[in-house]
């Protein structure tokens, strides 16, 4: 069966999810899937001519253009990534070849994609998908979930506040047909939807990870959309439940739900109902966030109070003691707050201040003691520190070498992907001397095509002492592990560089070679780090975007004609 291939705009949606939603946003932008995006249908059409999937119809009434993949399901890289506190998640780099597959269902059955999120009845965030957004699809705005937050407990007696035990990694992909076409109309008799939409995207998450059942990878842009088509039918689900609520009690932030009611028996009747729904997808709510609360006032953490309140207690620039005063108060209230993004806000301030030379020495010695309070932030702290470096030349490039090459024993023992990678690549930005020798056991006994990667780039800068342990790693490359196995980007980006003596009948392969024929690259290692000033122009023009959102949205609740009044702002 021949595959048809998006035109127009599925197209343009198609590219988009390659080249901006593939790989986790939290990789370092070296990393890159833009050529990939680029080529994405030429590069399809090649490897169903290759025969590395094909395609099989399946004539049935109900759905007569449904067909299904075959393909071998693949392991996707697993990253380990701090979350808040103690708490990790797991992201992935799935295969290129299910994951292009995926994405291209996704933008030529997009307007069917649409109808199944119009169940959406409790969620602010739009689901679309567009190459003009920072990813794939258009990202959360917590501003303005955080606004409808605090007008639901303006007219409310009690909140419930709730989400779900590890979403993502629980997810039953065979729910996505359930959550598409109704379970009680799929369950009894599944084979009459065999082939259908929802079916392939099954078959095809699955193919991205392992061929399991449970989960979805977490990182691809198309995965949120799969999450959010299950949500919009437990939204459908809920509403029925409890007609008596209004849109305007309700927020749920993917997972994470927030609603307002009168009494406590209807807090309770509301709590049950949350669970029952997701309970009928095989998902459980987590009792630890759970909570049914008596007459909020007020759930905002006082640290953004207390450092927006020194930011405007005195005009000027943040230098000298200020400075100081500013990086001290928040490393503390990070440490009395370890679940908070308090360096997170921190940094994003650090990051639109001009620096004078006499305060690179405090700033080198926060940032070093926020790589270890704050992991979640890493690559925030280690672009900045790479942006100071190159507009000033003072940072001590021994003291930050050496202690990033310590941080990166530390976490490579305990398998913290996350934090290695941006701790390298920002050893790679300052060109320090990198010690292998010094974490070669762990570096063997847990691999990791990116940090390898990272690694192999320091080498071939003359800045690495030791020898990486290619044979390891050239053993476990071969015509079948690239097509299953998560080595395919170490594999392809070793040989397109020369780093290592990858086979010609692997560079060759019919997975490759469409690849190299249209010089694709994962990894380009001439991307840098942003400079911090157009992080800063960014996110202060998402601010003002985020602003006229949160007011639309509140004169929407609160009655007023925002087309009148539009113009004030």
């Amino acid at each position: 069966m021949r595959v048809v291939l998006p035109v127009g705009a599925a197209r343009d949606r198609a590219k988009a999810l390659v080249s901006r939603g593939y790989f986790p946003r939290e990789l370092p932008p070296a990393f890159t899937t833009a050529d990939f995006g680029q080529h994405c249908l030429e590069i399809v059409s090649d490897w169903k001519s290759f025969g590395v999937f094909s395609t099989k119809r399946k004539a049935q009434a109900k759905f007569p253009n449904a067909y299904r993949y075959k393909l071998a399901p693949a392991e996707a890289e697993v990253l380990s990534a701090p979350k808040r506190g103690y708490e990790r998640r797991t992201l992935h780099i799935t295969h290129p070849v299910p994951q292009a597959l995926l994405s291209l269902e996704i933008a030529k059955n997009w307007l069917v994609v649409k109808r199944w999120l119009a169940r959406r009845a409790y969620s602010l965030d739009s689901v679309a998908i567009d190459s003009g957004f920072e990813r794939a699809v258009e990202g959360i705005d917590f501003a303005v979930h955080s606004a409808k937050k605090s007008y639901i407990e303006s007219l409310s007696n009690w909140v419930v506040r709730t989400d779900i035990t590890r979403f993502y990694p629980s997810v039953y992909t065979h729910s996505i047909s359930w959550a598409a076409y109704g379970k009680e109309r799929v369950k009894p008799k599944p084979i009459l939807y065999d082939g259908c939409l929802a079916d392939r995207f099954d078959q095809l998450v699955r193919a991205c990870n392992r061929n399991e059942t449970v989960g979805i990878p977490i990182g691809p842009e198309t995965s949120r959309i799969l999450a959010e088509i299950i949500s919009a039918r437990i939204d459908e689900s809920f509403a029925k439940c409890h007609p008596e609520l209004q849109p305007e009690s309700v927020d749920r932030l993917q997972d994470d739900w927030f609603v307002g009611v009168a009494s406590f028996a209807q807090a309770e009747a509301v709590l049950h109902s949350i669970a029952s729904c997701y309970r009928a997808f095989g998902l459980a709510i987590n009792g630890s966030k759970t909570s049914i609360v008596n007459l909020v006032a007020s759930s905002r953490p006082h640290w953004s109070s207390d450092l927006k309140s020194f930011l405007s207690h005195r005009t000027g620039s943040l230098g000298g003691e200020r400075l100081r005063s500013f990086l001290s108060l928040g490393l503390r209230l990070q440490c009395e707050a370890p679940s908070e993004p308090v360096l997170t806000f921190l940094l994003s301030v650090l990051e639109g201040t001009r620096w004078h030379p006499s305060d690179v020495e405090p700033l080198e010695s926060f940032l070093l003691k926020a790589a270890v309070i704050a992991p979640q932030s890493m690559d925030r702290i280690c672009g900045l520190l790479l942006n100071i470096h190159s507009r000033t030349g003072r940072i001590s490039v021994a003291r930050v070498g050496e202690r990033f090459l310590e941080l990166v024993q530390l976490n490579l023992a305990k398998d913290h992907h996350y934090e290695v990678i941006w701790l390298l690549y920002a050893l790679r930005g300052l060109n320090y001397e990198v010690d292998v020798e010094r974490f070669r056991s762990d570096l063997e006994g847990s691999f990791s095509s990116a940090i390898a990667l990272i690694l192999l780039d320091i080498e071939a800068r003359g800045h690495l002492n030791g020898a990486l342990p290619k044979k390891l790693w050239l053993s476990r490359i071969t015509s079948d592990s690239i097509c299953s196995d998560g080595i395919w980007l170490l594999a392809y980006e070793a040989g397109r560089h020369g780093w290592m003596p990858i086979p010609r009948t692997i560079m060759q392969s019919a997975l490759f070679r469409p690849l190299i024929n249209r010089d694709v690259v994962f990894y380009d290692e001439g991307r840098n780090v942003s400079f911090s000033e157009r992080l800063a122009r960014r996110r202060r023009h998402l601010s003002r975007e985020s602003r006229l959102r949160v007011l639309s949205l509140l004169e929407s609740l609160r009655g007023f004609d925002w087309d009148g009044i539009a113009g004030d702002y």
